[in-house]
């Protein structure tokens, strides 16, 4: 199979072989030649499954603070893809793989590859039972799969490195505007000459890498604007002087601007709006973007105001393609209830740290108090729990004083948090002086189902000074 020598941008639009035309019948422009290509779907299906099996048959360790792939192997899985990036050296890391670091979030976030515990303490990645599962699926099956995930389990700010997500603010403007425009039509983004054009440019100006996730799951086609990236003296962006939507992604954003809108979807943003355990597809109370049409956005509350989440995320995508071509995919974990003893490992240095035992009907906040209990700290501060080992992320569960709009400690009892064994977050008092510890779970048993005052199991050290006394 041939592969893209440009930087990262692929050779050819993600198009299943013997996918109808879905009714598009008049193109404006036609993408330029070295853009056709009809093999792309099967390339980011099979690119997708190389890198789960390699990762799978080999001993992929992770670095210690960000868990991403270590340098040894980035160059290995690189040559193995249809989209490769052409500048690296063996000392670049993960985020500047973009093609890498996209399967990396998907494969995680579809729960195919896991992190487990390997030799010398060193953490590393492993396949699950459900690759299995994902295999046995037709290839349509799987790119839905792909989409599925992306869009409902990868936590958009995180790919992005950034504390807060921007792209899920704007997509909305961006697919209603493109979706009453023709597809094969080139937006330049780059001084757009249109109220359209510069709508889509605004929009995106800090899509970076998105506007390859969309380009790699079929949507449109980039072509890169080398110049400005050589401007900016960076490899961590990534700039487009137009995008050309294809057919495939005309018919595919109206349903995802509605029937699938992100707001009601993604389980990141549902959470940074407060609902830890919200379930994908049940009704929230409103959208995300307010600059839409008076039309578009009633038709989306519409759609959000409606609980979809016993449908699977396909649902609406069988229309456009053959009778049973798309009939299956991944089973989803529903939040469930877990009983058991939970035991924490908390962690201030590495020689000293508590651990920790709760019951699953106890709450986060009950976590909070024993852990200042364990320390002999005061409980006079804010506190947070980082639940993705990432300071100040979205993906927090803080205190019921705290106003962000998070999770709140107080109601989110332990047992509904989906915890497994080795699972590793941060817990942060006092936003001032950061006291900082890292929480591993060491163990959960599940036999024990009630009720149980918290303690202390084991202990080493001196727990550190809270208040310093300068006088």
């Amino acid at each position: 199979m041939k592969k893209d020598e440009t930087n990262t941008t692929p050779t050819g639009q993600l198009y299943f072989e013997g996918l109808p035309d879905l009714g598009n019948e008049e193109i404006i422009e036609k993408p330029p030649e070295q853009h056709a290509n009809e093999n792309s779907p099967v390339n980011l299906v099979t690119d997708f499954e190389k890198f789960i099996l390699y990762c799978q048959h080999n001993t992929v360790h992770l670095t210690k603070t960000k868990e991403r792939i270590s340098r040894k192997h980035l160059p290995v899985i690189n040559a193995l893809l249809t989209v490769q990036t052409k500048d690296s050296t063996p000392y670049t890391e993960q985020e500047y793989y973009p093609y890498i670091h996209f399967l990396y979030h998907v494969a995680r976030g579809g729960r195919l590859l896991t992190i487990v515990p390997g030799k010398a303490g060193k953490m590393q990645l492993a396949g699950t039972d459900r690759v299995e599962l994902f295999l046995a699926l037709r290839d349509i099956e799987k790119y839905f799969f792909l989409l599925e995930t992306f869009w409902i389990d990868v936590d958009w700010a995180k790919i992005q490195n950034n504390s807060r997500n921007t792209v899920a603010n704007t997509y909305e403007d961006v697919f209603a505007t493109l979706r009453h425009e023709t597809p094969g039509k080139k937006w330049v983004l780059k001084n757009p000459m249109t109220d359209a054009g510069h709508e889509i440019a605004q929009s995106t100006f800090d899509w970076h890498f998105f506007l390859l996730y969309f380009e790699w799951l079929g949507l449109w086609m980039c072509e890169e604007d080398v110049g400005r990236k050589e401007q900016r003296g960076s490899k961590s962006v990534y700039f487009a002087k137009n995008i050309t939507v294809t057919p495939f992604g005309f018919s595919l954003m109206p349903i995802l601007l509605f029937s699938r809108n992100i707001a009601a979807w993604n389980i990141a943003i549902r959470r940074s709006l407060g609902e830890y355990n919200g379930i994908p597809g049940s009704d929230v109370e409103s959208a995300l973007g307010f600059i839409l049409s008076d039309e578009d956005f009633e038709q989306v509350l519409m759609n959000v105001h409606e609980d979809q989440s016993d449908q699977p995320f396909y649902q609406p995508f069988t229309a456009l393609f053959p009778l049973g071509e798309l009939a299956h995919t991944l089973p989803r974990n529903r939040t469930r209830f877990t009983e058991g003893a939970y035991t924490f490992n908390v962690t201030y240095a590495p020689d000293v740290w508590r651990k920790i035992v709760l019951s699953a009907q106890q709450t986060m906040d009950d976590l909070h108090k024993l852990i200042l209990h364990s320390f002999q700290f005061d409980d006079d501060h804010l506190y947070a729990f980082f639940m993705d080992g990432q300071k100040w992320s979205q993906q927090s569960i803080a205190s019921p004083h705290d106003d962000s709009g998070n999770g709140n400690a107080y109601k989110i009892q332990i047992g509904f948090l989906g915890l497994t064994p080795t699972q590793r977050f941060l817990y942060i008092n006092d936003y001032i002086d950061e006291w900082t510890f890292t929480i591993e779970v060491e163990q959960i048993e599940e036999t024990v189902v009630k009720r149980f005052k918290p303690y202390v199991k084991d202990q080493k050290g001196e727990s550190p000074e809270q208040y310093w006394d300068y006088f």
